[in-house]
């Protein structure tokens, strides 16, 4: 667990859109997903995430969501609420003797448009350019037919239609955290990712969340556009950006 943090800096909404613009794809380096992005903060309720807000992963396990209240709770020591963040934090973490370098913003949410086709389910093919296609021909990979069969998503409204999804993209676990208090909480919303370059994951309702007492390391439960291990080209490498959200560095700094 979490022993102690240390503030290296807070950041402004415009220091976080400008390493936001920097943040690329693992499988495409070049490609800079949030290069001409719409981005804005909004605070959400309860309510709205439950009915507006859909995630690419059901399961939520309740040690992470421990983590993340032990975190809320030494950031809330410092003066900072991490669910009403309007910027970020560049901060130390001191765990196991081990001291590491993180970003934290606000959770992240993706506007998306998705087609919903009667016969295909999820229908991708419209969001895969040409420079994506390039890569799943050479390497042999797919649409993942399983986007067929999440028939729970063709809502009635939604058929035969391309729809703006709200998915969430980092940050599930404080979302959750959050809704189970009730609070009101601020999220980051990224309209118009560069497209060609979908999400990684499909779109399930909030609703569906269920949670789970600890994180199994074979368990799947998100439904990948492409398949194995294709999906992994799609991941967005915030580290790149400086928001180390994705992956921590040691560093040899020690606490006062």
């Amino acid at each position: 667990m979490l022993e102690k943090i240390k503030i290296l800096q807070e950041f402004g909404f415009g220091e976080l859109c400008s390493r936001l613009r920097k943040v690329s794809l693992r499988g495409f380096p070049n490609v800079k997903i949030y290069g001409n992005a719409r981005i804005k903060i909004d605070s959400v309720s309860p309510e709205k995430i439950r009915e507006e807000i859909f995630t690419p992963q059901p399961s939520i396990y309740k040690t992470e969501l421990d983590k993340v209240a032990g975190v809320a709770e030494l950031f809330l020591k410092k003066g900072i609420d991490i669910f009403q963040l309007d910027g970020g934090v560049d901060y130390l973490s001191y765990e196991n003797k081990e001291t590491k370098e993180w970003t934290i913003i606000p959770s992240v949410i993706e506007v998306l448009p998705i087609k919903f086709n009667l016969e295909k389910g999820l229908d991708y093919s419209e969001s895969i350019g040409d420079e994506l296609k390039v890569v799943m021909n050479e390497r042999g990979y797919i649409l993942n037919p399983e986007l067929k069969n999440l028939d729970f998503l063709v809502y009635e409204e939604f058929r035969g239609k391309t729809v703006k999804i709200l998915e969430i993209c980092d940050g599930s676990h404080r979302i959750e955290l959050a809704v189970r208090k009730n609070l009101e909480q601020k999220l980051l919303f990224i309209d118009s990712p560069v497209n060609g370059f979908p999400y990684y994951a499909a779109p399930k309702p909030y609703n569906c969340i269920h949670e789970e007492p600890e994180r199994i390391e074979e368990k799947l439960d998100k439904t990948h556009v492409l398949t194995s291990p294709g999906h992994k080209l799609l991941y967005r490498l915030f580290p790149s950006g400086r928001i180390k959200s994705g992956t921590v560095r040691p560093l040899k700094e020690k606490f006062d």
